[in-house]
């Protein structure tokens, strides 16, 4: 196992550019016949992803499990995605054996009939009594995420880069709320791309960037906005010193920016029949 992310398969191994996962998005699309590439097609990606997201997080509800090891199993299944199509296998399945493995690997297990047994609860309709589809799903999700299965996630540069904003410029200090709200967009962040495609750090930066510049004007509720509009200089001045790649921070708020423009369109009642139709 890897000390730190600069030396992980997190980073040697999963680490991709934009160029490299749509050619092998495209690449998956050759895999299914016309009619049912059409159907896929017509599901709008941004909402099979948050559909996916709320499936994770139900199940880990209902086995009161960290969100650390939620996120894990999040990018597992992207991961996944990027070797085999949505559609292809079970995807509540699929969902069931990334929370299974996620814990495994996170130290925290989970009995496969436990697994088995509240996922069925959750969607009975797809998921078998049987806790060995979970186990045969297991070696399949293992091999095609090439037994890589250390996760870093941005939680810990949240705190280390909210602690030196602090350290820089008392002005520039977090509010607890302010880290709250954060945190929550990292969470939602797994949703996304990002961490296929960039360090936990650079989505952490991002995530501080959306809650003290973007949601700025909230604070003008409670600030003069002269005050406002200072502490936002002192953070971009600190963001510049920071040496954190700027391009690559901005491409990440903008991804996190049409992540939400989508999910206000979404629906999970007309997403779970649209998916119906997809797999079976």
């Amino acid at each position: 196992m890897s000390a730190n992310y600069w030396t992980s398969s997190q980073r040697l191994h999963w680490l991709l550019t934009k160029e490299t996962l749509a050619e092998r998005r495209k690449g998956l699309e050759d895999i299914f016949d016309p009619g049912k590439l059409q159907t896929i097609k017509a599901l709008n990606p941004w909402h099979v992803r948050v559909y996916l997201h709320t499936l994770i997080h139900l199940l880990g509800q209902n086995l009161s499990i960290r969100q650390r090891i939620l996120a894990t199993a999040e990018v597992y299944l992207t991961r996944f995605h990027t070797k085999v199509p949505f559609g292809e296998i079970n995807p509540y399945l699929v969902v069931a054996t990334a929370v299974y493995v996620a814990c495994k690997v996170e130290e925290h297990p989970q009995h496969i009939r436990t697994i088995t047994s509240e996922a069925r609860s959750l969607w009975p309709d797809y998921i078998s009594h049987d806790p060995t589809k979970i186990a045969e799903c297991e070696f399949y999700l293992i091999e095609e995420l090439g037994t890589y299965l250390v996760i870093f996630h941005p939680y810990k540069s949240l705190m280390q880069i909210s602690d030196a904003m602090a350290r820089s410029n008392a002005q520039i200090t977090m509010a607890p709320e302010e880290i709250q709200v954060t945190w929550s967009m990292i969470n939602d962040s797994y949703i996304t791309d990002l961490h296929l495609l960039n360090p936990p750090h650079i989505v952490a930066m991002a995530c501080i960037y959306m809650t003290v510049v973007l949601r700025s004007h909230i604070m003008r509720m409670t600030m003069p906005s002269e005050a406002v509009k200072s502490r936002i200089e002192a953070f971009m001045t600190f963001f510049g010193e920071s040496n954190v790649d700027l391009e690559q921070t901005i491409d990440c708020v903008q991804e996190m920016i049409s992540l939400y423009v989508n999910w206000d369109t979404y629906s999970e009642k007309q997403c779970r029949v649209e998916i119906a139709k997809v797999i079976t």
